[in-house]
């Protein structure tokens, strides 16, 4: 499905509806070194950072891996948020629920790729932090990724008819460019390859589950997975590259007009 006929806002709604903390479910299972993609987010959080709002949350992993901190949990999906440790908020990221420069820190695992219009969402982020406050966040990104992973990723999208699609698209690419016209200075841009180990059939569809693929069939998606299975089972466990961009920026000044 072409993604500028796909009505983001209710696909979103009635995947997080029906499958909440999948995409928690996957992440918390891939691994770079030591550390997850949640926790390689919160090392971008400073010690000193006493209040922090965590946008776009789902169940709450960030909140979880921020344990100690006063952290406020807000995601528009109430089954999502629900599983969120802590003070939660179920509210739209276009109209936050807070008084201008009311935290130190806001946080954001994979939510900018699907929170729209992004001009607008980075404004209001910008508002309710303090001047010299920090957003951090991850995003999909595109690279780094091995040649086996490229491998693998093409025979799977081969088997689904389709990548994983986002409202921002596949990479946000002027993301730095847009920080910068809501007021921040952008401080960090780093890469990551994260491994997602498949070695069984439930692990293979923990990983389809959490993709968004509007238009593929559930008929599609179980022959992906059960292709990942099989290989897995040949190899002895199948490594899935998922490369992540964590970028960190100050809010310097109000927004451009």
């Amino acid at each position: 499905m072409p993604e500028n006929e796909i009505d983001w806002p209710e696909y979103l709604r009635e995947f997080h509806t029906a499958t909440p903390g999948s995409t928690e479910a996957l992440l918390s299972r891939a691994v770079a070194g030591d550390h997850t993609p949640y926790r390689w987010l919160v090392r971008a959080v400073s010690g000193e950072a006493r209040r922090v709002l965590d946008l776009a949350c789902g169940n709450g992993p960030v909140a979880r891996e921020l344990y100690g901190r006063w952290v406020v949990s807000l995601d528009n999906n109430a089954r999502q948020v629900a599983g969120a440790p802590g003070p939660k908020v179920q509210a739209d990221a276009l109209h936050l629920p807070f008084a201008n420069e009311a935290f130190d820190v806001v946080t954001c695992s994979m939510g900018l790729a699907v929170l729209q219009p992004l001009p607008d969402v980075l404004a209001e982020a910008a508002r309710v932090l303090r001047r010299g406050g920090v957003l951090a966040a991850t995003v999909p990104a595109v690279r780094p990724l091995r040649r086996s992973d490229l491998r693998t990723l093409t025979s799977l999208t081969t088997r689904l008819r389709s990548t994983p699609q986002f409202p921002a698209g596949g990479e946000i690419k002027d993301l730095k460019d847009q920080l910068r016209g809501a007021g921040f200075d952008v401080m960090e841009s780093q890469r990551e390859r994260y491994a997602y180990t498949v070695r069984s059939i439930d692990d293979a569809r923990r990983l389809i589950g959490a993709l968004y693929l509007p238009g593929t069939s559930d008929a599609r998606r179980e022959a992906a997975a059960g292709w990942l299975a099989e290989r897995a089972e040949s190899r002895d466990g199948l490594e899935v590259a998922i490369p992540i961009r964590r970028i960190t920026a100050m809010r310097t000044k109000v927004a451009l007009a």
